[in-house]
Formats: structure tokens, sequence, C-alpha cells
């Protein structure tokens, strides 16, 4: 039986079953799409206070003056900047979902090996 017999046979309710199951791919995808900014934008800000609560010890190990303490604090931030003005050009030349998931790799690894240290 070929797919548009099984399909005309099923008549609208065929229809209305790939409409639903496009919907729920879609959904998925959509869920995805909006919940992954969230939690990096949450793992942003747990990177920016783990950092303000090791400031302490680095200003113990090196004598930071306030003027170093807050570049170190806000290294995060720098970095941050950085890294966005080099994403469309990586965007560009590797793919948007290739680039992606390369960021998400590389920004995946350091957070497991600290939460395996402690």
């Amino acid at each position: 039986m070929t797919k548009s017999s099984h399909s005309d046979k099923l008549g609208y309710a065929g229809v209305r079953l790939r409409a639903l199951w496009a919907m729920e791919k879609l959904s998925v995808w959509f869920c995805g799409l909006y919940t992954t900014p969230c939690l990096t934008g949450l793992l942003y800000g747990y990177d920016t206070v783990s950092i303000s609560g090791a400031i302490d010890f680095l200003q113990d190990k090196y004598a930071l003056s306030p003027a170093l303490q807050g570049l170190v604090i806000s290294s995060i931030m720098i970095g941050g900047v950085i890294g966005a003005g080099f994403s469309g050009f990586l965007s560009d030349k590797y793919g948007r979902r290739r680039s992606t998931g390369r960021r998400a790799k590389s920004s995946t690894r350091p957070r497991l090996l600290r939460l395996l240290a402690n």
C-alpha cells in the first residue's frame, strides 16, 4: 500500500494526525529553543557569582588591588562580549547548528570538570 492510498483511506483523520505530529515535533523544538537561552543565562549568572565567591581566596594568594579585583570579576563579562563578537563569524563560516554545538560542548566540559572537582 502506498503512502498516498493510505492517507486517502484515513481521509481527514490522516491529515489531522500528520498535522498534530508535526505540531508535536515543532513544540518540542520550540521548547528547546526557549529553554536553552534561559539555562545559558542562568549558568552565566552562576559563573559570575562563583568568581565573586572565589575573590577572597584570590585576594589572599595574589594580593589584588580593588581595581584588579574588579577586572577579575568582570573578566567573565568581557569574555562574553568578545565571544559574541566572534559568534556571527563562526556561524557564517561553519553553520549555525555546527557552531552552536561546538559552543555547547566547549562550555559543558569545564562545568562538568568543576562539578566533579567538588
